[in-house]
């Protein structure tokens, strides 16, 4: 059957998250794709979720006798050890893990695996199920039968990389042609409902389209999180109507011989058309529906909100405006109170805070300096305090590789490339160079060469072999 498939990944509008650690896989020609949501401090996280996708694509591109279901299960958990091993020999990537969602396609046979909260939807015969159930405390009690410690608690408790070994969760359902997936990070569902996320995969034709769609929707609303989304159709392209939405995780709230129709959230509906509540804009509230023609969803008017729910209201801003002058002037008398009392603190600092300048050619204030800015996302800043050194110290192979890391925030692969070669030279047991020269590398799709540089990091960071002592000596 023929397979089409579009992707997003994107680091969100999180000042907070500069760097994007989520990672993916396409692999058309054995049909299998991964999505992998990295953790961990600075470009941890990263570095985790690229291991797991390397790792995950070596083992499908070798030949192998083993079911897809067994090379899964062996390629997570060898990609578990890497990044643990990686973990525990260095002390900047100890908190780093990965989640991971992976789906391969053969046949008649869809294989599905799992493990934390990426997720996998699948869309058949008008129903759009979730096929994962994420791995959280709430939910593990769920499934045992036993009251829940914390609901809607969105912690997980398993990663790859976590720990030495990992629980992987594996199911094997029929495939049909006509069917669609959608692999996603939480970046993308803790901004929509699966009922939104439904109907943009049952409508649209082009999945790059679909997977587009989804990306704007997420960025509208805040994207405070890395989005990433792999939808793969499988067959005949067609629009689908949503008939409802099946949770896995239905099966352990209801009896097992309930019909199907009682372990289906029926979608809300007007006119045919799906519509959820939107998150509140500065001037009012709305409910919003998708508009078929367009392939968007939009505010709908007070009218139409008010024919299609009778109970919903639609704040205009005129309502949410204060109705008394006394809060007006309140707070004008606390900003006066504030503002006095700040200025004060700032004038009584001004001479020390100046005194405790540094100086403009104080080499390890300036590294200092990079590295803080580096840290939160700035990589103007830390490329302006380096390139003063540069320019005094052209030998000073930390703010080479410092310089290379700043290139890499600001998405200038060559350069940041050109930054770690020089460190390298200058200093050849610096390992951090390589590793980061391999996601750069990686960021220009030269796989080949980010393979070398992960091996020459993972050799840097092997211990020295013990001395040889000669026998007359001992």
């Amino acid at each position: 059957m023929e397979i089409k498939v579009g992707v997003v990944s994107d680091r969100g509008l999180n000042p907070k998250r500069p760097v994007n650690q989520d990672s993916y896989l396409v692999m058309p020609a054995q049909c299998v794709f991964a999505v992998f949501d990295g953790v961990g401090g600075q470009r941890a996280g990263e570095i985790a979720s690229h291991l797991a996708g390397e790792t995950v694509e070596e083992y499908f591109t070798r030949d192998s006798d083993e079911s897809p279901r067994e090379l899964m299960e062996r390629a997570i958990r060898f990609a578990n050890r890497d990044i643990y091993e990686m973990a525990e020999g260095d002390a900047n990537y100890k908190t780093m893990a990965t989640t991971a969602a992976l789906l391969h396609l053969k046949g008649k046979e869809a294989t599905m695996a799992h493990v934390g909260d990426s997720r996998i939807y699948r869309l058949e015969d008008g129903y759009f199920y979730r096929e994962t159930i994420d791995h959280t405390d709430y939910n593990d009690d769920v499934r045992a039968g036993i009251t829940p410690r914390q609901q809607g608690s969105n912690v997980i408790n398993r990663a790859l990389g976590a720990e030495p070994d990992v629980d992987i969760e594996t199911r094997m359902i029929p495939l049909t042609d006509g069917t669609k997936f959608l692999l996603c990070s939480d970046g993308i569902y803790r901004h929509m409902s699966d009922e939104e996320i439904a109907v943009i995969v049952a409508q649209t034709k082009d999945p790059q389209a679909a997977a587009d769609e989804l990306q704007q929707i997420v960025m509208s609303r805040g994207a405070d999180d890395n989005l990433t989304a792999i939808i793969i159709h499988v067959g005949r392209t067609k629009i689908d109507r949503v008939m409802g939405i099946v949770d896995a995780l239905s099966a352990y709230l209801k009896p097992a011989s309930a019909a199907k129709a009682e372990s289906v959230r029926q979608v809300r509906r007007h006119s045919g058309a799906l519509t959820k509540p939107a998150p509140a804009p500065s001037k009012g509230r709305f409910e919003v529906e998708f508009n078929p023609r367009t392939k968007r969803l939009e505010p709908l008017e007070a009218e139409t909100v008010a024919t299609a729910n009778p109970t919903a209201r639609v704040l205009t801003g005129d309502e949410e405006k204060p109705k008394s002058k006394f809060w007006f002037w309140l707070m004008i008398w606390i900003l006066t109170i504030a503002g006095a009392f700040y200025g004060g603190l700032k004038l009584s600092d001004y001479w020390q805070q100046w005194s405790s300048k540094p100086n403009a050619n104080d080499t390890p204030s300036q590294l200092k300096t990079a590295r803080e800015a580096i840290e939160r996302g700035d990589g103007a800043k830390a490329a302006s305090e380096l390139t003063k050194i540069i320019e005094r110290e052209p030998q000073s192979a930390e703010a080479r590789y410092l310089m290379g890391r700043a290139h890499l925030e600001q998405a200038k692969y060559k350069e940041a490339l050109e930054n770690f070669d020089e460190a390298v030279k200058l200093q050849s047991g610096m390992a951090e160079a390589w590793l980061y020269a391999a996601v750069a590398e990686r960021a220009l799709n030269n796989k080949a060469k980010a393979d070398d540089k992960l091996e020459k990091y993972l050799e840097a960071k092997k211990p020295p072999a013990p001395a040889m002592q000669a026998p007359g000596n001992r």
